[in-house]
C-alpha cells in the first residue's frame, strides 16, 4: 500500500511541475490542478517584480504575495541585513551598494541580482517645467522632504535648455541608471517622433545631450511616427534592460520602449489598452503589484479629460481599469508620490484649464477615492508647474543639489 501511494505522488508531483514549467505538455488538465498552476505561474511573477532595482536603507520588504504565501529574504552579497523583513546597511557600506537577493515562498525560491542599496530616503527631487515657449520649455526643479511642502531648486529658473532639435523641454522625467548615476528624459514639444536625453551623475551638470527616436513603425505595427509625449522610464532588474514609457495621440494610447543603454531603443510596444485612447500613464508599485494613473484622452475633452487607475502585477501587465477617479476638472499629466510622513499616496495634476496645480490623497492608491486637498493644506512656490515627475532621493543627493543651486 505504501508503494502504491509513493507511486501515485510521483506521478502527481511530475504531472504538477510540468504544467506549471514553460512549454506545458498539451492536453487539459483537471480545473483544480490549472487553477492551482496558474496561481503558482503569478506568485512567481509576482515575486520577480515585487521590488525595485532600487531600495533604500530601512525599506520593508514584502512579508506576503497578494495569495497569502509568506516570503523569507535573505542577503547574498552585499554589505547589508535584514531584520524584521526590513533591508539595512552595515557599517561601511558604499553611497550605492551592489546588493544581491534569495526570497524563498513555499516550495519555490528566487535570486535578485542587479539591485542596489541606497541610503535613506529622506524627500523627492521634482523635475517640471512651466509652460509654453522656450524660456519656460526647459528643466526646473523641486524638492520636497513631505509631499505638501515644496521648495525652489535655482529660484524657479530653469538649469537646462536644449541646443538641439526642437528646442523645447516639456514632461521631464529622471531614470536612475544602474551605474548610480541618472539619465534626464524629456518630451520635444508637440509633433516630433523623438524625445531628448541627457545624462548626469549629480543632478547638477548634464551631458550627451541627444534625441532618441521611439515612434517607428515596424513590419508588423504601423506608427504615425509623429508623437513621443511625456516619457518615464525605469531600470527592470529581471530584464536587465531600461523600460522607456511614452504616449501619443495619433497611436491611440502608451507605449513603451526597451533599451540597454538609453541610447539606442527598441521598436515600439503597446503597454496597455482600456479600449481608447489614452496618455500620460505613470506608474507606481503597489501592495498587490503595480498601479498606473493615466488620463482619458478621448473626445470632447469637456467630458473625458479625466485621470483613471490601472492596476497589474507589474508593469507590463495593467489590464484592470477604473473608471474616472477625479472628475472634477481637466486635467492632465499625474504624477504619483508616496507620503513620508503617513501611510497613503499623493497624486499630483495639472488642472491645465484653469491654471492650477492640485494635490489629491488617498490612504490606498489600488483601490481607494482620491480626495483634493485644499491650497491651504499645500505649499508649491512655484511658477505655473506642469508635468512633474518624483525622484525618490538620499539625503547626500539632495544635499548635492542644495549645493549647487542655492536651495536651503
Amino acid at each position: 500500500m505504501e508503494d502504491m501511494k509513493r507511486f501515485f505522488t510521483a506521478i502527481f508531483s511530475i504531472l504538477f511541475l510540468t504544467c506549471c514549467a514553460p512549454g506545458a505538455a498539451h492536453g487539459k488538465l483537471p480545473q483544480g490542478l490549472a487553477k492551482r498552476c496558474e496561481e503558482t505561474d503569478e506568485e512567481r511573477h509576482y515575486v520577480q517584480h515585487c521590488i525595485d532595482a532600487f531600495l533604500f536603507d530601512k525599506t520593508a520588504l514584502p512579508s506576503f504575495t497578494p495569495q497569502g504565501s509568506s516570503l523569507f529574504w535573505k542577503v547574498i552579497s552585499g554589505n547589508a541585513e535584514i531584520q524584521d523583513h526590513t533591508l539595512m546597511k552595515k557599517d561601511g557600506a558604499q553611497e550605492y551598494e551592489p546588493l544581491v537577493l534569495s526570497v524563498q515562498w513555499n516550495d519555490s525560491s528566487l535570486l535578485m541580482s542587479n539591485l542596489t542599496l541606497l541610503d535613506e530616503q529622506v524627500g523627492y527631487v521634482i523635475s517640471y517645467f512651466t509652460g509654453e515657449g522656450t524660456d519656460k520649455e526647459q528643466l526646473k526643479l523641486a524638492y520636497t522632504y513631505n509631499g505638501t511642502y515644496w521648495f525652489k531648486l535655482n529660484h524657479d529658473r530653469g538649469i537646462l535648455k536644449p541646443s538641439i532639435g526642437t528646442k523645447r523641454l516639456r514632461d521631464p522625467s529622471i531614470v536612475r541608471r544602474k551605474d548610480g548615476g541618472f539619465t534626464l528624459l524629456a518630451t520635444q514639444g508637440y509633433d516630433t517622433d523623438s524625445i531628448y536625453a541627457y545624462d548626469s551623475m549629480d543632478l547638477v551638470t548634464y551631458e550627451k545631450e541627444r534625441v532618441l527616436k521611439l515612434n517607428a513603425s515596424r513590419e508588423d505595427m504601423a506608427m504615425s511616427q509623429a508623437q513621443a509625449w511625456a516619457p518615464e522610464a525605469f531600470y527592470d532588474p529581471v530584464l536587465d534592460t531600461y523600460i522607456i514609457i511614452w504616449s501619443s495621440v495619433r497611436d491611440g494610447g502608451v507605449f513603451y520602449s526597451s533599451s540597454d543603454d538609453l541610447s539606442t531603443v527598441s521598436f515600439p510596444q503597446r503597454l496597455m489598452d482600456p479600449g481608447y485612447t489614452i496618455i500620460d500613464a505613470t506608474i507606481a508599485r503597489t501592495p498587490s503589484g503595480v498601479t498606473a494613473i493615466i488620463k482619458d484622452e478621448q473626445e470632447p475633452m469637456e467630458e473625458h479629460s479625466q485621470i483613471f487607475r490601472g492596476t497589474g502585477i507589474s508593469w507590463d501587465t495593467v489590464s484592470a481599469f477604473s473608471s474616472p477617479v477625479y472628475d472634477r476638472h481637466q486635467v492632465e499629466g499625474p504624477m504619483i508620490q508616496k507620503a513620508l510622513e503617513k501611510k497613503g499616496w499623493y497624486v499630483f495634476v495639472d488642472d491645465y484649464t484653469r491654471g492650477a496645480y492640485k494635490a489629491l490623497y488617498t490612504d490606498d492608491l489600488e483601490n481607494g477615492s482620491l480626495k483634493e486637498l485644499p491650497d491651504t493644506d499645500l505649499m508649491i512656490p512655484l511658477e505655473a508647474p506642469a508635468h512633474g515627475f518624483s525622484l525618490p532621493v538620499t539625503w547626500k543627493e539632495l544635499e548635492r543639489l542644495m549645493d549647487a543651486f542655492d536651495g536651503y
